[in-house]
């Protein structure tokens, strides 16, 4: 039997990347992304991939078909999406609505990968993203809502890291706030899994972290010490002191 074909928007991604790492082996993998860079590094270190480099929204199901689609391609960055609402709506909701539309008519499952910004948002991140679960519902598709990927693109620990590598104090919003944490191979096998089983609302099991929790872990990784300086930014507009994984009253969907 020939293999299931899996396309992967967003594949450059931290979670892209994982993605194709883990299932690779087991499926034709087709990754799609518009960066460049990105594109060059997957057709690097994956062969028996292929590799375009394009936005999502120029993918023909009916031209060339697949079985599965995986949509990781979002912008993300919440004070980016703030600063250019239309462009985040335009991308996260516009042509994500139509290649989900696109995938459903050609009978392609659907795997929407969200983001714990989605319950009860507060920022434009957020809202296009909860959005695109409503989206993918419609659609009869499966919802991987998770929290942040420990050390992805974006990410506070790769900027802490530079700060430690230039002898700087690390930034910290509040040392209070929590977030939701997963390593990136943890998440792309959880969310698999769960997938292949036909869950509808998949949330992997993730630690709750105080900002200050994640420093002292990225201070300990590099054996510094727990007084190592950090300045304190205070919160970007639309960010939350606490994130939430399912809204009150949310039933797992069947």
């Amino acid at each position: 039997m020939s293999k299931q074909v899996v396309l992967i928007t967003g594949a450059g991604g931290s979670l892209g990347r994982e993605l194709v790492k883990y299932l690779h082996e087991s499926y034709q993998i087709i990754g799609m992304d518009n960066n460049e860079w990105a594109c060059a590094t997957l057709q690097n270190e994956y062969h028996d991939i292929k590799v375009l480099m394009k936005d999502f929204d120029k993918w023909r199901f009916d031209q060339d078909p697949c079985n599965i689609l995986v949509h990781c391609a979002a912008y993300k960055h919440v004070n980016l999406c703030e600063d250019n609402p239309h462009d985040c709506i335009e991308n996260n909701i516009i042509k994500t609505g139509k290649l989900f539309a696109e995938a459903f008519k050609n009978n392609v499952d659907i795997l929407f990968i969200s983001s714990d910004k989605a319950v009860e948002p507060c920022n434009t991140y957020g809202f296009s993203k909860a959005i695109g679960e409503k989206l993918c519902k419609h659609y009869n598709g499966s919802i991987a809502r998770s929290g942040n990927f420990l050390g992805s693109s974006g990410s506070v620990i790769p900027i802490w890291e530079q700060c430690i590598a230039e002898g700087k104090p690390l930034p910290i919003t509040d040392p209070k706030m929590t977030r939701y944490v997963i390593e990136l191979p943890d998440a792309a096998r959880q969310i698999w899994s769960e997938f292949l089983l036909g869950k509808k609302l998949i949330i992997p099991n993730m630690e709750k972290l105080t900002l200050n929790e994640l420093k002292l872990r990225v201070l300990h990784k590099h054996n510094l010490n727990d007084d190592y300086p950090s300045k304190i930014i205070g919160p970007r507009p639309g960010e939350k002191m606490s994130e939430k994984l399912t809204w009150e009253g949310e039933h797992e969907l069947k």
